[in-house]
């Protein structure tokens, strides 16, 4: 099998210490196509013909899917092989850390005690540790973007629409709080990687009738920036940008706090409406988490989700005039630069303090606008990071100041 045998075999010496992979698949073709000889992991929630999505769900170990999602469909006729599904939290209901109830922890291979992030926690390691080339997950609120962030990878979590997708949480129809803020992407060594895999992957699907024709690239735009003051990382990589010729000035993204706080609201309220089925369905590690999360981030009622659809687009409107004055902005993943594993199961407390952390991920999700995270080096022996926002179907953009700031990075990966 050349290449994939080759790709097999590491991830038989790598995977039984990160526990990144929780099935490799039947892999036997060379297929041909611009992606010919690549492999990527798939999360959990995503369908592979002839392989069980779980959810990270030991209920569900027998759910056998029958045809591709849209996603990894468009990835297989463009040569490449999925080789693995990842490991998520259980219903991908945490998004520090990677736990599931069917296969357990995954391990950040550049310090075991520390988080890997979530929920394409699996996905992440799998890149970092060269077990897959790229890796698909989704993001609703940084679970790209975080996982990229402390495993030293890059992710790019795309405009909403940008990719065809489907039913990542099982239901036939998600519901809208998913449609709108939950989007599939890649994660990836490096950003070149990054812009090869979303070639492939725009373009409108009828399977998902909220993707969009429009190009993977569009017009040249003024090399313009801002960036998010404060955090010595971000204030650096507005440095470097300088360097490469963008004119840069601190800018202070609207309406953060509100945007963040009704993004995770919004999250919890399906949850919300029937909390004892779906704390007996999820089991009781999702549901600890669910009890915290509707402790800090409260469902909504109708009148006040009804409320929220309106302030939404008010604040589309807003982020879209600010980032019609500056093409990219860079801010932090995270204000926190590292998770312990159980972090978010603690308190209430502890749980506010993650959305705290992650709030411009958040806000950048329930706007819909694309993110590219991106390494940028070192700092006491792990990884630091950035994330690069750009306007609506406007990724290139995101993906060229990206490449400016990327410092690719590689832990020491150790073989059982």
């Amino acid at each position: 099998m050349g290449i994939l045998s080759e790709q097999l075999r590491v991830i038989e010496a790598l995977n039984p210490v990160y526990n990144a992979l929780t099935s490799v698949f039947d892999v036997r073709d060379e297929p041909v196509g611009p992606l010919a000889g690549v492999t990527f992991s798939v999360k959990d929630n995503i369908d592979v013909a002839g392989a069980a999505t779980t959810h990270g769900l030991k209920s569900l170990a027998g759910n056998v899917k029958s045809a591709d999602a849209p996603i990894v469909a468009r990835l297989r006729a463009a040569g490449a092989t999925p080789i693995a599904h990842a490991n998520m939290p259980t219903l991908n209901a945490r998004g520090m850390h990677t736990y599931s109830e069917l296969a357990g922890h995954t391990i950040n291979p550049w310090d075991s005690a520390l988080s890997p992030g979530g929920s394409s926690g699996g996905d992440a390691v799998a890149v970092a540790t060269g077990m897959v080339d790229f890796g698909i997950g989704n993001d609703g609120g940084g679970s790209l973007r975080l996982p990229a962030f402390l495993n030293g990878v890059c992710a790019l979590k795309p405009s909403y629409g940008r990719y065809p997708q489907g039913a990542i949480y099982g239901q036939p129809d998600p519901s809208f709080p998913t449609q709108v803020m939950t989007v599939e992407g890649p994660l990836a060594r490096t950003v070149e990687d990054l812009r090869r895999v979303h070639s492939v992957l725009c373009g409108a699907d009828p399977a998902d009738p909220r993707s969009v024709p429009v190009p993977a690239t569009g017009s040249p735009t003024p090399r313009i920036a801002g960036f998010v003051p404060g955090d010595p990382v971000v204030e650096e990589a507005a440095k470097r940008l300088v360097e490469a010729g963008y004119e840069v000035e601190p800018v202070t993204p609207p309406r953060v706090e509100e945007a963040s706080t009704l993004a995770m609201r919004m999250i919890a309220t399906p949850i919300a409406l029937d909390f004892e089925q779906f704390a007996t369905f999820a089991g009781e590690d999702v549901a600890l988490y669910s009890r915290h999360l509707l402790k800090v981030r409260p469902g909504l009622d109708l009148a006040g989700f009804l409320e929220l659809t309106g302030t939404r687009l008010a604040i589309q409107r807003e982020w879209a005039r600010v980032l019609d004055r500056y093409p990219v902005l860079v801010g932090p993943v995270s204000t926190t630069p590292w998770f312990e594993p159980d972090q978010d199961r603690r308190s209430p407390e502890a749980l506010a303090d993650y959305f705290e952390a992650m709030k411009l991920c958040e806000a950048s999700s329930f706007v819909g606008v694309p993110s590219v995270a991106v390494p940028t080096g070192l700092r006491d022996g792990l990884p630091t990071g950035v994330q690069v926002i750009s306007r609506m179907y406007r990724e290139d953009l995101a993906l060229d100041a990206a490449t400016v700031l990327e410092i690719p990075l590689s832990p020491a990966v150790s073989a059982g």
